[in-house]
């Protein structure tokens, strides 16, 4: 490692071991952050938040400190560190880097979570102290099935360490997190300094506040300045085919022939929209591999694929002797040891400034190396048949707005504020099973008065446990203690239970007796038909749907997977900057030819259409609303307009209204901006809302609707849009 600093600053206050162990590592001082961390955590037990970009030392600036406390309390150190992290695979990669600086300190080094046996797991119980490595679920289990032992187990705790802690926030899983942290400090009657390990956010606020709940002003947050490094970027755009003829995968077919040629030469890292495509890119690109004679170089990298096979991926890119290149979804994004890698291939537009910053984050690491970006568009030509808001080109323009904001240095602050009736109903059961039962008042007041679900009141709390009651996942005592009812029982004992999210329900794909990973299959799906999945065509062996299990054969066909999912919800101000896009004259030197030209005549059209004034475009029997807002407040308002008896829908940079007139809608607007903004329950009927969350089906009508409200719509900023909207038309 390159000098960062002089010794003096902070280096001569680690431990002797650690200063011995760095030096030999080639370290001749501390980054900016670990400098600036050093004295929160050595001299106080103040809450941090050490916020930097991907591999600009969190870890070290973490742990060098944490460690050198255990030191200094007394060898060999009884302390205890937990450090969380939200995939099993940066647990492994932290676990090699720990134990480097923990070898010489005598303070063992404990990963824990699914994969890893009972082994390491006793030899913790029977001396509980150094570094605890752990996923939410597994502390999950920790907290369930050994409550009576927390205490005792994590007696020395010193601090808690999240990583990833951007990748918790505003989810379901990040609010398991907090009731877990919530949870443990109860247990050992103490509060127990917290340290969350964060890439930039739009709002560091809104980090601070996540890792401790209610007093984000208490925490200390550490930034670091953004590293001068040098970006070569490229935005290319592949038209789809003119005639009918040709299909809709021929494009993509030209994008592997250029990635072909383009990333031979270094290691790189290949992101397209979904599983379906990354299988694709991989299968496609593995062909082209043998039908040229050279070693297959590209892998796919997905969440369905199997531990085996992801590590293998990994492994390749790690070694170094030939250029390799992952094909991958997000599962990449995160700070996972993959190597030295060249360059980031987008393949259509970014959703979000903050997934397109972590990817080009994971590029140009080396020493005065540039970190490349190719991004590809694929888009129509300019031309008949074409709707208005085609015309505007709007994966073109979207690619071109995220990147101006990356270069601007914005990124999309988490959204906060979700009930998550659904995880409280989890945190519920797991909190019973970890005390053996419990009163409905110690429960309110440990997940909810001072808990992390501060937005469920009182009578919404026990409306939640009538529920659970009549679902039989509860029961109470004669002595009001609440106890598991017969089904909850049966659900606590099932290794899904530690989740926060749903099963997934898949099938589990095999070849020769080797797991390949899971899909979601159709009941009709049968023997001989054919898949691509890891990269490879195979063709199905034997089903058995009882089981969800596969057997595959190689195949020389494959049929892509159809996984579903939604995409993240794009922000106001990705909207508002697509608008800017198109309403300057500025055109990047990014751009290929082709992009040039479709963003010239998107810029036309907008102009044509009069959209720098208006807001409304009528074409037939479908009205065209232009607002410019993000999907959150673009849904809300589609469904304040189909309850006023509207078929409106969000197409992303604009709303449809069909077989409407523009009198219709502007109707409809006056009626909504006359009445006061509706509740979700007098919006939605349950039965047209789907479950999405795990334990969704358990909740009453009212929480299910104003769960659903509070993570997906903003209902009175799309009222107020609305009553802007009438005074515009009425005008």
């Amino acid at each position: 490692m390159s000098a960062f600093t002089t010794p003096s600053d902070g280096f001569n206050r680690l431990a002797k071991p650690l200063q011995r162990a760095l030096w030999e590592r080639g370290w001749t001082g501390l980054r900016e952050n670990q400098i600036a961390a050093m004295p929160l955590i050595l001299d106080t037990r103040d809450d941090v938040v050490i916020s930097a970009a991907t591999a600009a030392g969190k870890t070290e600036a973490a742990f060098l400190p944490l460690l050198t406390r255990l030191w200094q309390d007394k060898v060999p150190s009884s302390g205890l560190i937990l450090y969380v992290a939200p995939v099993k695979a940066l647990i492994n990669d932290q676990v090699e880097r720990l134990q480097l600086l923990c070898e010489r300190m005598d303070i063992p080094v404990y990963p824990w979570h699914g994969d890893v046996g009972q082994t390491s797991r006793k030899r913790f119980f029977a001396n509980p102290r150094g570094v605890v490595l752990i996923t939410p679920e597994s502390l999950e289990a920790l907290l369930f099935r050994r409550g009576g032992e927390v205490r005792g187990l994590f007696a020395a705790l010193e601090a808690v360490v999240v990583d990833e802690l951007h990748a918790f926030i505003g989810n379901v899983r990040g609010r398991q997190l907090q009731s877990l942290l919530h949870r443990l400090e109860c247990q050992l009657a103490r509060r127990v300094q917290r340290i969350g390990l964060s890439a930039t956010l739009g709002d560091m606020g809104l980090a601070a506040d996540f890792l401790r709940r209610g007093q984000g002003h208490a925490v200390q947050v550490v930034t670091s300045a953004d590293e001068k490094r040098h970006l070569q970027l490229a935005l290319k755009v592949v038209c789809q085919p003119a005639t009918m003829t040709e299909t809709d995968q021929d494009p993509h077919w030209l994008i592997a022939d250029e990635l072909f040629e383009r990333l031979r030469g270094a290691n790189h890292l290949v992101f397209p929209a979904g599983v379906g495509l990354v299988e694709f890119y991989a299968d496609a690109l593995r062909k082209r591999c043998e039908a040229a004679g050279l070693p297959v170089t590209f892998f796919p990298h997905h969440g369905r694929l199997a531990k085996s096979e992801r590590e293998e991926t990994e492994a390749e890119l790690k070694r170094g002797h030939l250029p390799v290149s992952a094909i991958c979804t997000t599962t990449l994004e995160m700070g996972i040891d993959i190597g030295a890698i060249k360059g980031v291939v987008q393949i259509g537009p970014p959703q979000t400034v903050a997934s397109l910053c972590q990817r080009i984050g994971r590029a140009g690491r080396r020493e005065g190396e540039a970190a490349v970006l190719w991004q590809y568009c694929i888009a129509k030509a300019h031309g008949l048949g074409m709707d208005c808001a085609e015309g505007l080109q709007p994966d073109l323009v979207q690619a071109v707005a995220v990147i101006q904001l990356f270069l601007a240095k914005w990124y999309e602050p988490p959204r906060a504020g979700a009930l998550d009736y659904s995880t409280l109903v989890q945190q519920v059961l797991s909190l019973v099973g970890e005390c053996h039962g419990i009163t409905a008042v110690v429960a309110y007041e440990r997940l909810c008065q001072t808990g992390p679900f501060r937005g469920v009141t009182q009578g919404d709390f026990i409306a939640l446990l009538r529920a659970m009651a009549a679902k039989k996942l509860l029961m109470q005592d004669a002595n009001r203690l609440l106890l598991h009812g017969e089904l909850g029982e049966r659900l606590v004992n099932h290794y899904t239970f530690y989740a926060a999210f749903p099963d997934s329900q898949e099938y589990r794909l095999r070849q020769g007796g080797k797991d390949l990973g899971t899909l979601p299959l159709p009941l009709s799906n049968q023997l001989g038909d054919v898949i691509t999945f890891a990269g490879r065509r195979w063709s199905i062996e034997r089903i058995d749907h009882e089981k969800r299990l596969v057997d595959l054969q190689p195949s020389s066909m494959g049929k892509l997977p159809r996984t579903g999912g939604q995409g993240l919800p794009v922000h106001n101000k990705l909207r508002e900057e697509m608008r800017a896009v198109l309403a300057s004259q500025h055109t990047p030197v990014w751009l290929d030819a082709n992009a040039r030209s479709l963003l010239q005549d998107a810029r036309k059209q907008y102009l044509n259409l009069q959209l720098d004034r208006e807001f409304c475009v009528v074409e037939g029997d479908t009205v065209y609303l232009f607002v410019w807002q993000g999907d959150v407040v673009q849904n809300s308002l589609v469904a304040l307009l189909n309850h006023q008896g509207l078929q409106a829908r969000n197409e992303g940079i604009c709303i449809t209204v069909k077989h409407a007139s523009l009198a219709m809608v502007t109707c409809a607007f006056a009626q909504v901006a006359a009445q006061p903004c509706p509740t979700s329950a007098q919006l939605f009927m349950r039965k047209d809302v789907p479950n999405t969350e795990k334990w969704d089906w358990v909740l009453p009508d009212e929480l299910f609707l104003a769960g659903h409200t509070s993570r997906a719509l903003d209902l009175e900023a799309a009222h107020a849009l609305c009553i802007q909207l009438h005074e515009s038309s009425a005008h």
